[in-house]
This record gives structure tokens, C-alpha cells and sequence, in this order.
């Protein structure tokens, strides 16, 4: 379904590339501001800072005939993977412990730690149990809820499973959460 808050829920579910642009940005920034200061300098007929552009760029040209061949090599293996992981960081969406859940035709952006508190809270009435013994992790696509029972009091598995299907299902979140429910064989003693 397409909300019409499309793009402020996309804004709060995704991580920016922020960070990565400025850095970006800097070091270019300072690259060229280097290379501009090398080339009045030569102009000038003053000394460079650290290489004349033309010896830097005959640097550049014999760098492929330099040795050890070996540290030639790695340094353009870095210098790939950095690419690469730039690459990459630029496609792929980072996402943020965020979902959408729909309420009554609005869009409302609810916060990982929230659901599973949520859920842990439900799991704990249904089983009886006192605060703390369900412990429950939500990432982007799945809800594992882990339940510790009270020694000596048994607990009703599928009791468990219908809440925690039932207490997701009515959030109606993007994306949906599959989830696990384990439940301990080793109780802890109650207070």
C-alpha cells in the first residue's frame, strides 16, 4: 500500500549517507586544494610542499615498474576494495531498527526495541510469568521471542506461539516480522 507519507517513512526507516558524502567530499576538497596549491607554487617558482605535479605524475606513470611488486599489488588490492565497499554502500539501502506499522490510514514509524518490548510484555501475561523471563529480539524481517520459565510452573507452547502471532498481526507492520518462539526446557527459580 502506498501512503501518502511515502517518503518521510522511507526518510525515518533508512539510514542517510551523510557521513559517507562529507568524508567523501573533504577529502577531495583537500585533494584539489593540494593540487592547487602544488601548481602556484610552481608557477611562482617557488619549492613544492611535497613534489612538484610533474614529479608526482611521473611517480604515478613508473609506479607499475616500481619494487617490491608485492607491495604494488596490495596497495591496489586496498585501493579496490575501498572502491568496492563505496560501491556497495552507495546501492544498498541501509536500514535503520525501524518498522512502519499502519494505524487507522496513518503511517507511524515504531522503533525495534518498542515491539519487542511489546511482545515480550504480552508473552509474560499470557504465561504468567514474572517480568523479565521472555526476552525477545526484533530485526528487520524477524521476531525471536525466548521464553524461561519458572521452574516446577509448566507453560502452555501453544498459548505462547498464538499470542506472539496474534500481538504481531495486529500491528500490520512494513515489512511483516516472521517469528520464532523457543521456550527453555530449564526453568529459573520464581520469587
Amino acid at each position: 500500500m502506498k501512503t501518502p507519507y511515502a517518503r518521510i517513512v522511507r526518510r525515518e526507516t533508512h539510514s542517510p549517507r551523510t557521513v559517507t558524502t562529507i568524508v567523501l567530499a573533504s577529502v577531495i576538497a583537500l585533494a584539489c586544494i593540494y593540487l592547487g596549491t602544488e601548481l602556484v607554487l610552481r608557477m611562482l617558482g617557488q619549492p613544492p610542499l611535497l613534489a612538484t605535479p610533474a614529479d608526482a605524475f611521473g611517480w604515478v606513470a613508473a609506479l607499475p615498474t616500481l619494487q617490491p611488486q608485492w607491495a604494488i599489488t596490495v596497495g591496489g588490492t586496498l585501493l579496490a576494495l575501498v572502491g568496492l565497499l563505496l560501491m556497495v554502500h552507495a546501492v544498498r539501502s541501509g536500514r535503520l531498527a525501524r518498522h512502519q506499522m499502519m494505524h487507522e490510514g496513518r503511517a507511524v514509524i515504531v522503533d525495534n526495541g518498542v515491539l519487542a518490548s511489546s511482545i515480550a510484555r504480552r508473552v509474560e501475561t499470557v504465561a504468567r510469568l514474572p517480568q523479565g523471563q521472555a526476552a525477545v529480539s526484533v530485526s528487520h524481517r524477524r521476531a525471536v521471542v525466548e521464553v524461561t520459565p519458572t521452574s516446577g510452573i509448566p507453560v502452555d507452547d501453544a498459548a505462547i506461539r498464538s499470542a506472539v502471532a496474534e500481538e504481531i498481526g495486529s500491528y500490520d507492520l512494513r515489512p511483516a516480522l516472521r517469528h520464532t518462539v523457543r521456550v527453555k526446557t530449564t526453568g529459573v527459580i520464581g520469587s
